[in-house]
């Protein structure tokens, strides 16, 4: 698939599970939604019973972390990984990538104490070197893994180690066949001047949405930690009054599988 059909999928599966939690399906049945169909702006035209159409915008929102881009820079590079196995050479894999902690294994406390403090990586290794032996890797491996067999290994870039697991079958954690970078990073609790932000960045185009729609309201979908999503929420979230445009709010926290209505 390319990127844009991976985001359409994707989008959908947020679509179904927001409307399997208990507010998402009393939303469908007070509105009598009885269908929805693809878009781009706003992302999904939900039908109702009595033909009205319903904008419905999804957004993702991921917390600011130091530890971000170091995540997001590895995972990117493994699913491209996972890609090119399934596309030229027919295998399905699940990639797991950890970096080696020195500071673990320090007989300096004070290293101890930083791993404390400060848990997980943030300096991104070189991309183009990282990418290419990732791609050794999956070439010296790929008679095994077609036999079924899982394959470990190890890149060494610089003074850093990395080791790579891969499996000849789909994450246990999201039943697909991707990359988990295991990292670690500060957990902020209702980060609601983001979301506000996350917001504001919506309001803005509440009239392309809403073009020809009766009601118009945004998702906002949380990944869960496994995409270094260092936040959670609690029911105080729904207390805080949001400055918004859209009929309602919805935030659908993939960590644990719940819904809250922020407006």
């Amino acid at each position: 698939m390319n990127k844009k059909e991976i985001k359409e999928l994707e989008e959908k599966e947020q679509l179904e599970r927001f409307i399997a939690t208990d507010i998402g399906a009393k939303w469908v049945e007070e509105l009598g939604i009885i269908n929805y169909k693809k878009s781009e702006s706003p992302d999904f035209i939900m039908e109702t019973k009595k033909g009205e159409a319903i904008a419905l915008e999804i957004t993702k929102f991921i917390a600011e972390n130091e530890n971000l881009m170091f995540s997001q820079a590895l995972t990117t590079m493994g699913n491209k990984i996972c890609r090119e196995a399934e596309q030229k050479h027919n295998i399905h894999i699940h990639m797991v990538i950890n970096k080696y902690d020195q500071r673990k294994y320090s007989i300096d406390w004070n290293d101890h104490v930083d791993l404390a403090k400060n848990p997980g990586f943030s300096i991104v290794p070189d991309t183009k070197l990282f990418r290419h032996k990732l791609q050794k890797i999956l070439e010296n491996s790929i008679k095994n893994l077609k036999k079924g067999m899982p394959v470990q290994d190890q890149i060494q870039i610089e003074e850093e180690y990395f080791k790579i697991s891969i499996v000849p079958f789909k994450s246990p954690w999201t039943g697909k066949n991707d990359c988990h970078v295991n990292n670690a990073g500060k957990v902020v609790d209702n980060p609601t001047t983001e979301l506000q932000e996350c917001i504001d960045n919506k309001n803005e185009k509440i009239k392309l949405y809403s073009k020809n729609c009766a009601k118009c309201y945004l998702l906002i979908v949380v990944p869960n930690k496994y995409k270094a999503n260092y936040c959670s929420f609690n029911e105080q979230l729904s207390e805080y009054k949001f400055d918004s445009k859209f009929d309602n709010i919805f935030l659908y926290d993939e960590s644990s599988a719940k819904t809250f209505l922020l407006n």
